[in-house]
């Protein structure tokens, strides 16, 4: 149960949220300079997907470090998880605001010692602990990671098409499918996946949740954009309830009682309409000059 007040919510808490503030404050300032607000949208989820992408390998697969915001205090995983996300929409912020205000390339470097700053004042505070990770690797990781968004802002408005399109799509899958549906289902208790697959029961959600999303994922991209008839979108849609019933009868995926269909239809029909959902906004973008982007 979501514990959102008390003690912990002063001591922990509370540092994460302002976080979340000042996240929300870049991207009114995004949002307020740029004319095509909707396809930066969909960057901006794109964006997130390739920090989580990040972030849960080193935090979740390498045990880099742990975050403790109290959200979830009864189940550790999850509450480093939920840390994350406010750090993985934070850091997605600042490389979109930095992108799309053509700041100088020194700025990359003052925004990514700013975060070191903010890690040190974490690990003060008992908020965030690191293992064998150090502050230097963020601000030596951020600097790349803006100078790779930069180029991901251009090639949105200047040549996104084929696999880079697709590719686009799926990582804004990852951030609005993952943290909206697989997350909220499992810590609520009604869809989980299995920790017994491999001895590290850390290691063995993150393999059966990233082998979920790649098949569930590309199917659902691929009978999205393939143009078929709906009869043989039913089809795969149907196939993809027998992959998730098999899952279940294999204790791969457990659900909470009586929840089975519930749960994989929101799990299916939620995909397919977050897909048409970053298809329409970056399909709502015009296509500048390459010069006018900087």
């Amino acid at each position: 149960m979501l514990k959102m007040m008390g003690t912990d919510f002063w001591s922990h808490t509370i540092w994460f949220i302002l976080l979340g503030i000042t996240t929300i404050i870049e991207l009114v300032i995004i949002f307020f300079n740029v004319k095509q607000r909707r396809p930066v949208f969909a960057l901006y989820l794109t964006v997130s997907g390739m920090t989580f992408l990040f972030e849960m390998m080193i935090l979740s697969v390498l045990k880099a470090y742990t975050y403790y915001p109290k959200l979830v205090p009864n189940s550790p995983p999850d509450d480093s998880i939920a840390g994350n996300l406010f750090s993985q929409f934070s850091v997605s912020a600042t490389a979109l605001l930095l992108a799309s205000l053509k700041l100088k390339h020194y700025w990359y470097l003052v925004f990514a010692l700013l975060y070191g700053l903010i890690e040190e004042l974490f690990k003060a505070l008992g908020v965030y602990e690191q293992n064998w990770y150090r502050t230097w690797m963020t601000v030596v990781f951020l600097t790349f990671f803006f100078w790779i968004v930069k180029h991901a802002y251009r090639i949105c408005f200047t040549r996104l098409k084929g696999v880079l399109w697709y590719l686009a799509i799926f990582l804004g899958l990852l951030t609005l499918h993952q943290n909206t549906l697989v997350w909220v289902l499992r810590i609520t208790g009604i869809q989980k996946f299995s920790e017994h697959l491999l001895p590290d029961k850390q290691h063995s959600l993150i393999l059966l949740s990233s082998l979920y999303m790649l098949i569930l994922g590309s199917l659902i991209i691929l009978i999205y954009f393939a143009g078929i008839k709906w009869k043989w979108k039913i089809a795969v849609i149907v196939f993809l309830y027998m992959l998730h019933y098999f899952a279940m009868k294999l204790e791969l995926i457990n659900y909470k009682e009586g929840w089975f269909w519930v749960s994989t239809s929101i799990s299916i029909w939620g995909m397919y309409f977050y897909t048409y959902i970053l298809d329409k906004l970056y399909s709502s973008r015009v296509e500048v000059e390459r010069s006018k982007l900087g």
